[in-house]
């Protein structure tokens, strides 16, 4: 076995299954089944019928009580039903308990986002990812899923003891062999990564980052003119894609503010994947690549879908998320995006609200464009408050440090003093270059040490 458990490719009919914990408003919880609702959809599955019972504490044995499963298991049969979805995630024992009673595949919610992520996946990077999220995922169920996998393909159950114990460790070794050589291969193509990141070292990294199907890949393709996949579904996007962006505002009214076309070219704008409540720390751990451009950016644009009725909540997800990664530190611009139906006289006291409790915030269309402009002005005086004058004496070798100097920084002015054999220059550099130029400089004036004692 190589894999966990995957949807099949044929339409599945589908039980929703949610345990309702009384600490949680029933608000919460219907938008939290809702969702569920969504990634069964997004998944492919027809689902025929929500369950959801309120307890104090939750089945050992079934999660569900006795008596909610026996109703669950009179109707799997009368409507042809060949899948439970659960809202938490399972214990092996729990998962091997109910596929026994219903003779069900057994899926869990965080099963069903990586087979979500499975189907979506393109790259070779990003296939590899969630196979190592998934099998590190199953490990730990193992020997559920093996008695699920004979099951199905009409084997015995296993037993505790005797060959079904054998074949487990058997299996379990080869997942662990699987997993390294997973490991392995993500590790040679980060170094890959991270080499084509360094070429980007000078350059401004501005990522989008927000809860999924908050329409960050529509932003991304308006800002960078590119025509990366987009789709009114969770989880349409997982691979990050980078571009340059031109922060150029359409009217050229700040032609003259000291984020000028001088260093238009120095931006860069990352895609990364959304975020959603409960997101498997699996796939935070798999899923480097992405995660690191977060925690590289110098700006992050947090994408909010305004109509969401859960937008507050979906804000402190990602902020959540964005601790757990280690990048709560970021400088955040907020953009409510879909505001293109956002007219009605309540939607104005909510935009007036939502600007109240977040100051800084922009509301946007991606889709139309509207308000575009704005977040463009609001990126540049980010960008500005960055610049600080700077004066460099560069060696007259060093011409690629000023060509370097001319692309991404707001010269001021530049003398070459003859004399001396060198350029003075005095820029508005962004904080972020001051020490890279810095060592050019210091190598520069060493090569010419050395050749003078040689």
């Amino acid at each position: 076995m190589s894999k966990s458990i995957t949807i099949s490719a044929k339409i599945e009919r589908a039980f929703l299954i949610g345990v309702h914990p009384k600490y949680q408003s029933k608000e919460e919880y219907e938008y939290s089944m809702s969702e569920l609702h969504q990634l069964s959809e997004t998944a492919g599955i027809e689902v025929v019928e929500t369950f959801v019972q309120a307890l104090e504490r939750r089945d050992n044995a079934t999660l569900v009580g006795k008596g909610k499963l026996e109703e669950i298991n009179s109707q799997i049969e009368i409507n042809n039903i060949t899948t439970l979805i659960f809202n938490d995630n399972l214990s092996p024992s729990q998962a091997r308990n109910i596929a026994e009673k219903t003779k069900c595949n057994i899926v869990d919610r965080t099963e069903l986002i990586l087979d979500i992520f499975a189907k979506h996946a393109q790259t070779a990077e990003s296939k590899l990812q969630v196979e190592l999220a998934q099998l590190e995922y199953s490990y730990s169920k193992l020997r559920h899923l093996w008695h699920h996998f004979s099951r199905i393909a009409g084997g015995s159950a296993v037993g505790v003891r005797g060959p079904g114990e054998t074949q487990i460790e058997i299996d379990r070794r080869l997942v662990r062999n699987r997993i390294s050589m997973l490991k392995e291969k993500l590790e040679n193509i980060k170094k890959t990564t991270e080499t084509k990141r360094k070429k980007r070292a000078n350059q401004i990294s501005i990522c989008l980052v927000g809860y999924t199907n908050a329409g960050k890949s529509t932003l991304f393709n308006v800002l960078t003119k590119e025509s990366i996949y987009t789709a009114d579904k969770l989880f349409a996007t997982l691979d990050s894609t980078t571009r340059a962006f031109q922060c150029i505002v359409s009217n050229n009214e700040d032609a003259n503010d000291s984020y000028s076309s001088s260093s238009h070219e120095s931006l860069m704008l990352t895609d990364t994947i959304g975020f959603i409540e409960n997101l498997p720390p699996t796939l935070i751990q798999s899923f480097y690549s992405t995660l690191h451009e977060v925690r590289e950016a110098d700006l992050l644009l947090h994408v909010v879908d305004i109509n969401n009725p859960k937008k507050e909540d979906h804000i402190e997800t990602v902020d959540k998320i964005l601790k757990e990664i280690k990048a709560d530190d970021k400088d955040v611009i907020l953009v409510f995006n879909k505001c293109d139906t956002f007219y009605s006289l309540m939607d104005k006291f909510q935009k007036k609200d939502l600007k109240n409790s977040y100051v800084d915030c922009i509301f946007i269309s991606a889709k139309t464009g509207e308000n575009l402009d704005d977040l463009k002005k609001c990126v540049k005086k980010y960008l500005s408050h960055r610049k600080t004058k700077k004066k460099f004496i560069i060696p007259a070798i060093a011409e690629n440090i000023v060509s370097f100097l001319h692309n991404y920084t707001d010269i001021q002015s530049i003398d070459y003093v003859q004399e001396e054999h060198i350029y003075v220059c005095e820029t508005l550099i962004d904080r972020k270059l001051i020490k890279n130029v810095e060592e050019q400089i210091e190598k520069s004036n060493l090569q010419i040490l050395l050749e003078k004692e040689d």
